[in-house]
């Protein structure tokens, strides 16, 4: 029953969060066009188009945490790889094991849900 439930909740925010961020955060970059999440494994997979990019980047999260902090949901990613090399070196330079901020639209709605 956890799983079904854990499932339920990964695919609400599958179809939530793309449109908050790719009218917030992302509109500058471009948008993401599909995002699967698997919370019970701490995986997610998001495809995206970016501007400037013939074809869809694909990004592919196999660890990540979400933090609780002082009212503010942290998002930190050990593990993080792409289908394009220079932006894999980029994502593991700048976003391994850092913490990052969700933004706050995001994080209202994953708060309901975590």
């Amino acid at each position: 029953m956890m799983g079904f439930l854990s499932d339920a909740k990964d695919r609400l925010v599958e179809n939530v969060a793309p449109a908050i961020l790719n009218g917030s955060a992302l509109k500058p970059y471009g948008r993401i066009v599909q995002l699967k999440l698997n919370s019970r494994e701490k995986r997610m997979e998001a495809s995206l188009e970016l501007k400037g990019e013939a074809e869809p980047v694909r990004v592919q999260v196999d660890h990540y945490e979400l933090i609780w902090e002082e009212g503010r949901l942290l998002l930190s990613i050990q593990a993080i790889s792409t289908n394009k090399e220079w932006l894999t070196n980029l994502a593991l330079h700048f976003l391994k094991e850092k913490r990052i901020l969700v933004p706050p639209d995001v994080a209202k709605v994953l708060s309901r849900l975590l």
